[in-house]
């Protein structure tokens, strides 16, 4: 389980780009700053600054989990700041479903439960079901998984997500409707721990051969934005700005991509906490 304060940490060094000035933000010292975020690179697996004599600059994958948490992040440190943590709550979801999911909801959560620490775990879907069903989590924030019944699991549907195709304006499948079996020769782009995407694209293509390839999503985007590929992303994890600025546009072809549900996974028995935090967010969501 990743702490949160390991994220806190994180971006602040990502905000200032620079140890010293986060440390002095965060009142700790520069080598426990550093310690902190070789210990968040190591949970995680993944590099998340590259350090020159230039100074520091974010990786593709630091970057898309800076901005996918920066703003849900900021504001736990302006609540947080204020209280002491006393209980947890363990939450798991994949960064970019968190960050639309929480918004405005941590705020009212904490003037509620000011003691509680949230502690986010970021997996593969099963794999956060599993530790759900185990009682390693609390909830877990997903697209829907049909096949998965649990006894003492429920789930609570919060809306849609669409899943579509992008591509550069000057690329060859632009402007066109892209054809099956373009798309089945096609390099296709999808994001790194979506098992259900490439499960989607496979049974939709009836091809288990195709030259599908895990990036982050800011690697999607900037490989699709010089190549002749094809890149998945969710359309509400990415804004038209960021489109428009890699030069990029959404392209239609002959699959019939149908939203996808997503919502909340928590055990019956759960705790007052919980209950509350999925009565704000079911409560955001049904305005």
């Amino acid at each position: 389980m990743i702490n949160l304060e390991l994220y806190k940490i994180f971006v602040e060094v990502a905000n200032e780009l620079n140890v010293t000035k986060a440390s002095e933000h965060l009142n700790i010292s520069q080598p426990s700053v550093t310690k902190h975020i070789k210990n968040l690179e190591n949970e995680l697996n993944l590099t998340l600054f590259k350090r020159s004599n230039k100074g520091l600059r974010l990786t593709d994958i630091g970057l898309e989990l800076y901005e996918s948490l920066k703003n849900p992040i900021n504001e736990i440190i302006r609540i947080d700041s204020k209280f002491t943590n006393e209980k947890n709550i363990n939450i798991g979801s994949h960064n970019h479903l968190l960050n639309i999911i929480f918004g405005d909801c941590i705020s009212k959560f904490y003037l509620e439960y000011p003691n509680i620490n949230l502690n986010l775990k970021c997996a593969e879907t099963i794999e956060m079901l599993k530790m759900l069903e185990n009682g390693e989590l609390d909830i877990v924030f997903s697209k829907k998984v049909n096949d998965f019944k649990v006894k003492n699991i429920e789930y609570l549907k919060l809306g849609f997500l669409n899943d579509i195709f992008i591509c550069n304006k000057n690329s060859n499948f632009a402007n066109k409707i892209v054809s099956k079996q373009e798309l089945e020769e096609a390099t296709i782009y999808v994001p790194r721990k979506y098992a259900q995407t490439v499960t989607r694209l496979n049974n939709l293509l009836n091809n288990k051969n195709l030259k599908l390839k895990n990036s982050s999503y800011n690697t999607i985007l900037e490989i699709t934005s010089k190549t002749n590929s094809i890149g998945m992303i969710t359309k509400e994890y990415i804004d038209e700005e960021k489109l428009e600025k890699y030069n990029l546009i959404e392209t239609k072809t002959e699959l019939s991509l149908k939203p996808i549900e997503f919502g909340i996974y928590f055990n019956i028995n759960r705790k007052r906490e919980v209950n509350f935090l999925i009565k704000i967010i079911s409560e955001k969501f049904k305005a």
